[in-house]
């Protein structure tokens, strides 16, 4: 025979355990895309657009290359934002550890950017340079990306508003 038992008014809870858990995984996401973001950027002073004829990128396919500036003070350029040498420090494509290039190192820069042509034949290049850098620097990178096969380079310049 069974015996009924009278436990008396359910009191409602809550287990928030799953959601503190997936708060912790969100954290960790956007911690891990702002190291991947910072990583492919360099200090640099963009040049500002007049009259931008600008698109948005969405989901594609790219390669950030930087053509790194002599080291600067941010306070010193933010008074004269093109006193600057005109010259390059570096040029640094994507990331990891082979991706920094002496301004020099053209034939290097070329390889490295066949190498990520071979690999991911849709890549379009974001090529971002100091508002102050001379165009005689820009000249062989852009040189590089046409003889690694490149098609689409976009050139990467902060709005006005920003």
């Amino acid at each position: 025979m069974s015996k009924v038992v009278q436990r008396g008014a359910v009191a409602p809870s809550m287990n928030i355990t799953p959601l503190i858990d997936v708060v912790f995984l969100l954290i960790i996401f956007f911690m891990l895309v702002n190291n991947i973001v910072s990583e492919e950027t360099v200090d640099m002073v963009l040049p500002e657009l007049e009259d931008p004829q600008t698109r948005e990128l969405g989901d594609v396919d790219r390669i950030v290359i930087n053509v790194a500036p002599e080291p600067f003070t941010r306070q010193g350029r933010a008074e004269f934002p093109l006193s600057h040498t005109g010259t390059a420090s570096y040029i640094k494509i994507g990331t990891g550890s082979n991706s920094r290039f002496e301004i020099t190192d053209i034939p290097g820069i070329t390889e490295k950017l066949k190498q990520v042509k071979a690999q991911r034949p849709e890549v379009e290049a974001l090529l971002r340079a100091d508002g102050a850098i001379y165009y005689d620097v820009m000249e062989p990178v852009m040189d590089a990306l046409s003889t690694a096969g490149i098609e689409t380079v976009n050139l990467v310049a902060y709005m006005p508003s920003d």
